[in-house]
């Protein structure tokens, strides 16, 4: 993704403080009655010898009212009557704060949440910087609720090598099946901007330093870093609901680039298409292996998504750990499951040695009929932007000569448009289409690509 601004970030933390420091989060909301919203707000907190997890935040609605949200997670081990958070790692620890509140009037609303407890170093010395986060909200007079993305991978902040290959997957799911798009951001304080950003690809310039992410199944890449170091970055999960923009959540996460002999670990899936078509009663099955690099030490082999936590039949993956953990993913596609918008499930290898990390994205289309689009031939990545697009559609692979032929289908596997471009990378005008999600799919000699797209609403 060109033109991503990041912050170059090197933050101390515990350093002269008496509070614990913030490492990421994110704001998710649901809608419970007619104008109200109950928000949950997730702090990754860095605990010191004096403070872990603040006892509460402030969150404002964007309406001019804000609220007060006491943290709900954990056991209360110091008997001040509040919950002490989760404790994810000896040093790390989640804090979850909820709070309602109940509009005037219907529409949508900034919700934010500023904390003074980060300190960067900037111009020369420690200073202090709040954390802000915030998400959009849509409001209605309807009784039936509504729920924003949610992020079934935590934000803990897995370790990056120096010139190794950094990778991220959020594993967000959108309970009301409205179609998501990722996106990277640039970082925002409650004044709205943060001094000191630059362009990733000038610190330590080069082709092999760039950052991006894929827009439809939220992968973060980073191939790779150049200097050690805290990254802050911001990336939004925007929802699209009959092709018009919806709700939005931020998540706010810093990435820790280190000098280190280490390698993340290799994880191999026993079906290697990133996108499979299941239908209504197929029993899905999908095999996992870990394994560190050199090999030997021990890795952690999991799994996150909405399908293995949400629904009444979920899918099945057991956390393993091992020199060269392999486990099985197994789901049977219920009556419940159908729905246009795709489900994703985040495959992740952990080395717990050096604690460098390795994701692949898997997503599944319950789809009617099989139409033979996602599996024919040999898998070509596809790059399509802008994503939601409005007039132009920009297409782009590496590998494709031509001619290249091309489909485009709708959200119900009807094909609506083909044809064949004469020179590549191509355009494709989606003027006339209809707002909603649609799935081109692009092929020639080389094999064939698949990506999925948006057309915002007029």
């Amino acid at each position: 993704m060109k033109n991503i601004l990041l912050l170059f970030l090197s933050i101390f933390f515990g350093v002269s403080l008496n509070a614990a420091s913030i490492r990421g989060g994110e704001i998710t909301f649901q809608q419970t009655a007619p104008l109200t919203l109950e928000a949950e707000l997730h702090l990754y907190i860095q605990a010191n010898a004096t403070a872990t997890v603040p006892d509460s935040v402030t969150l404002c609605w964007g309406d001019g009212a804000c609220s007060t949200a006491w943290v709900t997670n954990g056991i209360d081990a110091d008997n001040d009557g509040l919950p002490d958070g989760e404790q994810l790692t000896p040093v790390q620890f989640l804090g979850v704060y909820r709070v309602a509140h109940t509009y005037e009037d219907a529409g949508q609303y900034t919700l934010s949440v500023n904390e003074p407890n980060r300190v960067i170093s900037m111009n020369g010395g420690l200073e202090p910087f709040p954390f802000y986060v915030e998400s959009l909200a849509t409001v209605t007079e309807s009784d039936a609720p509504h729920y924003s993305p949610v992020f079934y991978e935590p934000a803990m902040l897995d370790r990056s090598a120096l010139g190794q290959v950094f990778t991220h997957l959020s594993a967000a799911f959108d309970r009301d099946g409205d179609a998501l798009v990722h996106q990277l951001l640039i970082p925002k304080s409650e004044a709205g901007t943060i001094p000191g950003y630059q362009e990733p690809a000038s610190i330590n310039p080069g082709p092999n330093n760039q950052l991006m992410i894929d827009a439809e199944t939220g992968l973060l890449v980073w191939d790779a870093p150049q200097r050690p170091g805290r990254y802050l970055i911001n990336i939004m999960v925007s929802t699209y609901r009959d092709g018009a923009l919806w709700e939005q959540v931020t998540r706010d996460m810093l990435i820790e680039v280190e000098e280190m002999m280490a390698l993340p670990p290799a994880l191999t899936l026993s079906e290697e298409s990133a996108l499979q078509e299941v239908q209504v009663g197929d029993m899905v099955e999908l095999e996992a292996v870990a394994q560190s690099i050199p090999f030997g030490g021990e890795v952690e082999l999991t799994a996150a998504g909405g399908l293995l936590a949400f629904f009444n039949t979920p899918a099945v993956f057991d956390t393993t750990t091992g020199p060269q953990p392999l486990e099985a993913f197994s789901w049977m596609v219920e009556p419940e499951d159908d729905r246009a918008a795709p489900y994703l499930i985040g495959f992740k290898a952990k080395d717990l040695s050096s604690g460098l990390s390795t994701f692949i994205p898997v997503q599944f289309q319950v789809v009617e009929e099989l139409t033979g689009v996602v599996d024919e031939g040999r898998s070509v990545p596809l790059r399509v932007f802008p994503n939601p697009a409005i007039e132009i559609l920009q297409v782009e692979a590496k590998v494709f000569s031509i001619p290249v032929r091309y489909e485009v289908y709708n959200a119900n596997g009807a094909m609506i448009t083909s044809g064949q471009w004469a020179t590549f990378p191509a355009q494709l005008n989606v003027q006339q289409f209809p707002g909603g999600v649609y799935q081109l799919r692009v092929w020639g000699a080389e094999g064939q690509g698949v990506q999925r797209f948006i057309v915002a609403g007029k």
